[in-house]
Parts: structure tokens; sequence; C-alpha cells
């Protein structure tokens, strides 16, 4: 959410939208150094020396109450000589106090650097002196100082220093008891490095009694959900009865109107009493609201069921088994019935003269009989009165005020339609922004089974299709299908073009959150992704993006992962690409000689990609000493729970985080030096990585990401996608490599088969290469080249004429949402990047997308496809 305030557009970091009214201390010295930088101002005293970490002091701060704080601390601090920053502006301020909110930064008005324990100590006694009495919110990674409840402490780096990890993540760090680095942990928590003791804490906590937890006369049972402004939690009552327990933090967790937590809360409770008197069972039924210790508590009747994006998930056979014709109508009968008991609510709801408002997926619950509740009611307002608008992006108007102007119960209107598009298929975003795309989803739809026509309509009722679009038609697209998606690709390379920005502080080309949180150089979500899209498909790079490109990577390649999506290797294989051979060689060595290589054996940051990337410039060389580093990198990657351990954190399971990921490097081993050791170890990896698969209703094979995770995904990162398109190789190799033993019955042909199978899936969410549609499209269209299996081809080309249900038009070109789906971005990973590369390739301009960065050029070669376009048996069934 972070990044959706600051442009509406592009993804930017929160930090960089407008601060408001600033926050400016008056009478500052002269002398003193000012300095703004994003969400920050900083002040300081001449010839500033900082140490390189210590004693960090925050002081938090309400709304109402933020400028004359800021106000006390500058002076303090100024008579004591101890630098500080503070949030720059009162847009800031709401900014970094929502709801939403990073919880471990959330309440610090104010940090505080005072350069020795004993100056800490002292200015938190004067602080605690000159605010007395005056509140703030808790700050969670924080102990408070004595009897303040605005002054608090932790230990930190006062200094930027970070590491990088295997996902690409710069990980602040500072310098431990024992001399080494140790993490920088910002979590919400309270947390002293090893060796650091509290100077601070004159008693030590009574070790409390072991038991269940109680609050008010109710016994904890489960954590639902945390948030900014409070958490949801289910307790037990005295009879052991659920019931459901919503918090309030105190001065946080605002909305733009400058409403806290507390204050949603107490009008949230008074609405359900309300509605309770008046029409009960129409919402939960309030119990009481209690106040423990700073917080306010809502305990409300405890309704059962999943959100509604659950039972989507669970029961839509788009998502489950698109080939099932049959269950359609059962399914969309039941959507029906579903709408109809939420509009019969909702009307019950504006005869008592209020609007929902909020009519999101997860504020929907459904029981096991299909039975609906509404929940969540902390926006529901009165009709005549509607003036704070909280809703989730495309389930609230784009432009909610001039709905309330009209009409308010608009607003539910609106919601009622959308969650009914979500029972059908999502595509929120991209219809906002072109309804055309509506017309697009129905006809891949009915290609499957009819939609119910009054579930269509209501679907779609708040987006007028009526207007001009600059997208073929369905029908147009049908008839020339390949035409139209090398004329897509041409568009989104238009597009791509038009949207570089060479003085964009932070990033060259529109980005992911991914980007931003990783790296906007590389491969996956930065400036090499992109280049290396626009190169291979035939386009001319902007020789000073490629500079800055060049410049940068090497400057920042001892801090950069090495690996190949996330790092120094993969951005090594697009400057050689371009030209840029001394540049690419001098990432290669440092890469190569990376500490991270034997902390991460992956391929989106660490040795395997690494290693990846080492093979790649041997192709393009020749020179045997790029081959020797690849052969001794891979060698040092260990086997069995070692390697488990050398994984990705965030996804054990992969083409990038993963076994699979090594395997791929393993195989690009044995292709340059014919060794079978590589071969056989790959295949064994692949074996090894079954045991994350679950079958999927269709007959195909999913993953987990990770053995706890629920999540089951086909596609390119984690996925159906990414285990084909390298298993795939191996069988490209020999046509008979099997595994050791089949891994419980699944030999390494039945798992090609069923991954194969599992891409067939015409409906994702994103339309993306490593997490959406367009992976898939590529996946198959690979095998089908490889494998001499035309079918596939044939099946992958009707699949990409989905990708125009995604599609944005843009200024100059077509626009793609980048994950998580509510900005257009132009990334490898999920935006257009992704997606000009799997059109290239299916359409006939590149051979082998994983491997295009060792030739020198796109080649226009034709895809084989089958005589009948669709007639094959894989897209029959």
């Amino acid at each position: 959410m972070s990044f959706l305030i600051a442009d509406s557009e592009y993804y930017e970091p929160w930090y960089v939208a407008d601060p408001g009214v600033r926050l400016c201390p008056a009478a500052m010295p002269d002398d003193w150094v000012r300095h703004d930088e994003g969400a920050w101002t900083h002040w300081g005293p001449p010839d500033l020396v900082l140490p390189d970490q210590g004693w960090k002091v925050h002081v938090s701060s309400s709304l109402a109450n933020v400028r004359s704080v800021v106000a006390v601390v500058s002076v303090a601090c100024v008579e004591m000589g101890v630098p500080f920053k503070h949030l720059a502006g009162r847009t800031t301020f709401l900014i970094a106090h929502d709801k939403h909110a990073a919880r471990p930064q959330s309440g610090k008005s104010c940090t505080l650097y005072p350069p020795t324990e004993e100056s800490a100590r002292e200015l938190m006694r004067r602080l605690s002196s000159d605010l007395a009495g005056v509140d703030g919110p808790f700050v969670l990674t924080d102990r408070r100082f004595g009897q303040s409840t605005c002054v608090s402490y932790r230990f930190g780096a006062f200094r930027g220093r970070t590491r990088v990890d295997g996902d690409g993540n710069h990980v602040p760090v500072m310098t431990g008891a024992d001399g080494r680095d140790v993490d920088d942990e910002r979590k919400p928590v309270f947390h002293l490095p090893p060796g650091v003791s509290d100077p601070f804490r004159e008693e030590q906590p009574a070790t409390g009694a072991r038991g269940p937890v109680t609050m008010h006369g109710y016994v904890f049972d489960a954590v639902l959900r945390h948030s900014n402004a409070g958490g949801a939690y289910r307790f037990r009552d005295a009879d052991g009865a659920a019931v459901f327990v919503k918090e309030a933090k105190a001065h946080n967790g605002y909305t733009a109107d400058g409403a806290d937590a507390k204050t949603r809360l107490t009008a949230e409770y008074l609405v359900l009493r309300e509605i309770h008197a008046r029409a009960p069972g129409l919402c939960p039924r309030p119990v009481e609201m209690f106040h423990h210790w700073e917080h306010s508590y809502l305990v409300s009747e405890f309704v059962p069921g999943v959100s509604l994006y659950r039972w989507m998930v669970t029961n839509n056979p788009v998502v489950l088994d698109h080939t099932d014709t049959a269950a359609y109508p059962g399914y969309h009968q039941r959507c029906l019935a579903l709408l109809d008991q939420i509009d019969e609510q909702l009307r019950a709801l504006h005869d008592l003269g209020l609007v929902f408002i909020d009519l999101s997926p997860t504020n929907v619950l459904v029981d096991d009989d299909d039975r609906v509740r509404l929940v969540d009611f902390e926006a529901v307002q009165p009709a005549d009165d509607v003036h704070r608008y909280m809703g989730t992006p495309g389930y609230l108007p784009p432009d909610p005020r001039a709905v309330v102007a009209d009409d308010p119960l608009g607003l539910d209107r609106y919601g009622l339609s959308a969650l009914a598009l979500l029972l059908v298929f999502p595509a929120h975003e991209a219809a906002e922004r072109d309804p055309a795309v509506l017309d697009h989803l129905h006809a891949d739809l009915t290609e499957l089974a009819t939609v119910q026509p009054r579930l269509w309509r209501l679907a779609t009722r708040c987006h007028d299709r009526t207007g001009p679009t600059a997208l073929p038609t369905p029908a147009a697209v049908r008839a020339g299908p390949v035409a139209a998606l090398r004329d897509l690709a041409e568009r989104t390379a238009d597009a791509v073009e038009a949207m570089a920005r060479p003085d964009h502080p932070a990033r060259v080309y529109p980005t992911i959150p991914l980007g931003y949180q990783t790296n906007t150089r590389a491969l996956a979500a930065g400036t090499a992704g992109v280049l290396y899209a626009l190169h291979r498909t035939g386009r001319t790079c902007d020789p000073a993006i490629v500079t800055r490109l060049r410049d940068e990577a090497v400057a920042a390649a001892v801090s950069d992962a090495p690996g190949f999506l996330h790092g120094s290797a993969g951005i090594a294989a697009v400057l050689a690409d371009l030209g840029e051979t001394d540049a690419a060689e001098s990432l290669l060595t440092a890469a190569a000689a990376h500490p991270l290589n034997d902390e991460s054996a992956t391929f989106g940051g660490g040795a395997a990609g690494t290693a990846y990337g080492l093979l790649a410039h041997h192709r393009r060389t020749g020179e045997e000493r790029w081959l020797g580093l690849a052969a001794r990198l891979l060698d040092r990657v260990p086997e069995g729970a070692e390697l488990t351990a050398r994984l990705s954190r965030v996804n054990r399971s992969g083409l990038v985080g993963g076994r699979t990921g090594v395997a791929l490097a393993l195989h690009g081993l044995h292709e340059a030096t014919g060794d079978d050791r590589p071969f056989r170890r790959g295949l064994r990896l692949l074996q090894e990585e079954l045991a994350y698969a679950v079958p999927l209703p269709n007959g195909g094979l999913g993953f987990r990401i990770a053995q706890a995770d629920r999540r089951v995904y086909p596609y390119l990162f984690a996925g159906s996608a990414g285990y084909a398109m390298v298993l795939s190789r191996f069988f490209t190799d020999r046509a008979d490599a099997e595994f050791d033993e089949p891994f419980d019955g699944v030999t390494a042909g039945d798992a090609l088969t069923r991954c194969l199978t599992a891409c067939t899936a015409r409906f994702t969410v994103f339309p993306g290469l490593f997490p959406g549609l367009a992976g898939l499209v590529l996946a198959l269209a690979d095998a089908g080249q490889r494998l001499n299996r035309p079918e596939l081809v044939d099946t992958a080309l009707v699949n990409a004429q989905g990708l125009f249900r995604y599609a944005v038009p843009h200024r100059r070109g077509v626009g793609w949402l980048g994950e998580p789906g509510q900005r257009l971005s132009t990334d490898l990973w999920s935006g257009a990047a992704g997606v000009l590369l799997a059109l290239r390739h299916l359409t006939g301009a590149l051979q082998d997308p994983l491997d295009a960065v060792t030739t020198s050029r796109a080649v226009e070669t034709p895809v084989e496809r089958s005589d009948e376009h669709g007639g094959s048996p894989a897209f029959a069934g």
C-alpha cells in the first residue's frame, strides 16, 4: 500500500510524496545544518561526526501535538548538541501513521542520535520532564524510558550500512560485540543485539506465571491479522465461546481525514449497537467495548466462514479446472445466490439510512452452507454525512466524492458490482483504466462455458464499454491472432520506451515494489531487464541509459547480490550483449568472488545465478576462465538439508529461490563441458523438488513455495512453468532423461507432462512473466519447440490472446500493471518487459528466452504450429 501513495500511475516509495505543510522548528541556530531527505528533515550541529551505532531515542506524538512536540525536541537537542530528524510535514505524518503503514516505522515522529550512552540518558531524562503528560503512540521496536508515554529508545545503527541477502534485499547491519556484523533488526518488537544490555531500565519485570493469556475476562485464542491501527484476534469468553476482538492503538492508524484508530473504533462500536438494536442479525452482534493499557478493544460476535476471495479461489472452475465446462453453471448460480444475499443486506442497511462503503472481499464471509455475512463495519457512515472514504482499490469508485455528490448509495452499488466481477474473475484495476478489457474477459470465458447473463450484467454495470478503445476487439484478435499479438508486442515496446526517465533518482524505468526492495538495476525488476527485453526484440537502447546502468552497476558490484535475476551476473550478461564487455567482465569477476555465493545457492541472487552468468559469458567469449569459475562455484553448492538452508527464505522451491534454479545452472555446466555429473545432479535436484509438488484438479502439478505454505503455484518464479522450462532442457539433451527412481511414483516424464498441463491454465491474476500468464504461455511455447510438440505452441498461442484482458492503452502504446496489480510497470518480472519477451518469443522473434543473453541478436524464426490451429490434443483438453 505504501507504494500507491506518491503517484497515481507508477509505483513510488511513500517517502517521495509531497510532505504537505512542513514541520519547521523555530529559532534553529544559524550554523546548524538542515538536510531534507524524503520523509525526513535532518538537523545537526556544524562539523558533526556521528558514531556508527548507539542508543537511538524516539519521540512519538499525536497528529494534534506533533508541531509542538517537534519544537520541544528541537530546543533540547540544540542545547545538548544532539543531531535529530523529524517527519517533514503533516501529510508525511499521516502516511507514516496510516492504518496500513509499516508497523516497525510507525510512531517515530522524531529520531535523535545522542553520541554516548550517558548523553542518551541525560537527553531522555530532559525530554521525559519537558514532555511529561504528553501522549504518543507506542513505538513497537522500542522500550519506553521510565514513565514517559512518548520517549523511547532502541540500540541500532546510526549510519546506513547494509548487507545483501540471497533474495536481493539490502538488510541494515551494525557491528556486534565480537566485532562481526550483525543485522540491525527492525521488527515490531524490542530487540537487543547479542552482547548489548539495557542500561536505562531500572527494574527488571517479574517473570509472569505461565498459563493462558487473558484480558478483561477473555482468554486469547489466535491472532487473525496485524495492522498499524491495531490487531484482530479470536478470544474465548467465560463460557468458552469464540468472540472477535478488534484492537485500536492510541494516536495511530490515521486515515486521510485525521481520524485515528480509537476514534474510528468508537464510531464502529456505536454503529454496531445502532444496527443491532434496529435490525438484529444484520451486523455482528456487539458485546462490549473496553480499554486496556493505552488501547481500546471492541468485542463482537465471532462470525464463522471464509472471506469471499478465498471462497472464489476454492470454488471458481476458472481457477480450479478451466476445462470442466459442466462446473460453470452451478458455480454461477451459487455466485448469484451470494450476491443476492449481500444485496439484501445492503438494502436493509440503506433503509436504516447507512451506507457500508468498504465492500471489499475480506469484509464478506461465507460459511459452509453458502450463507453470507457482512463484517468490519468500520467504514459505515450515515448516507447523508459521508466524509471518510475507506476502501480497497478496485472496490471503491475511482472518484468516490463525485459518487457521493450524486447518490451516496452508489458507493455500495459499485462495491457490489466489483464483488460480482471478483466472482466471475478479478479484472478490476485494468477495467478501471480501460473497460474494453471486459469484452476480452467475456470472450475468453465464453470459449469455456456460457457466463450467466445476470451475473455478467451485475459484474460490469459500473463500467461503460460504449466508448472508443485503442485495442482490437476480441473478434479482431481471433481473426488474426499472430498479427494481433505481434502488434501488441510492438505497442508494448513503444510504451516502455516512452516511460523511460533517465534522470529519475531511484530508477530509469517504472518498476514494482520488488524493484525498490531489491535492485532497480537488475534483471528481475530493474533497468537491465528492460534493456534486455528491448534489445532482444530489436529495439535500439538509449546509450545514456546503458551508460548509467554500467556506471551504477560497477560502482555497486560489491554491495549488490551476485546472482542472475537480482544481482550483478545478470546485469553483466545484458551489458555484454550491449557491447560493454569490460564492464561485464568487471561485474562477473566481482560476482564470482562475492561471499554471498557461499550463503545462498539460488538462481535469483546466489551461486546458481552467478554460475549461470559466468557460463553465459563463457559461451559468448569461449574463454575458459569463466567456465572454471562457474564450475568451482557449483561444486561448492551443498546437498540435502544444507542446500535447503541456502535456498530462499521467501520461497524454498522454484526457479528463482529453489532447487529448480540450481538445476538450470547445472544443466548449463553440462552443456559447456559435456560432463555427465552435473546432468545427473541436476536431475536429482529436480527429483527432490517434487517434495513441494501438489496435484491440481485438472491433472496438472503445482508447487508450494515452502512446505508450510498453503499457496500452490503454476508460475515461472515458483511452480509448474519454471519447473517445466528447466526439465524440458534435460529432455532436449537426452530423450531418455529420467530420475534415479520415481518420486512417489512420479517419473520425470510424468512430472513434465503434468507441469505442462498446469501451464495450460488460461486465467491468472497477473499478466506478467514470472508470476502470471505470460510465463505460462512462454513455458508452453518453449517446451513445444524443444520437444517438437507443435500442439503445445498452439495452446500457447490461444492462451496468449488472453493477455488482451490486461492490456492498458497508454499515451504511446500499451502499458501493463505490474505486481501487485495497481500501477503500470515496465519490469521484466511482472510488467511490460516480461510480457514483451513472451510475445516476441511466441510470435517468432526469439528462439530461447532464458539463453538469449548469450547470443548476439534476436533471430527471426517462425514458431512451428500444427496445421489446424487449436486442434491439438493439449488444447482440446
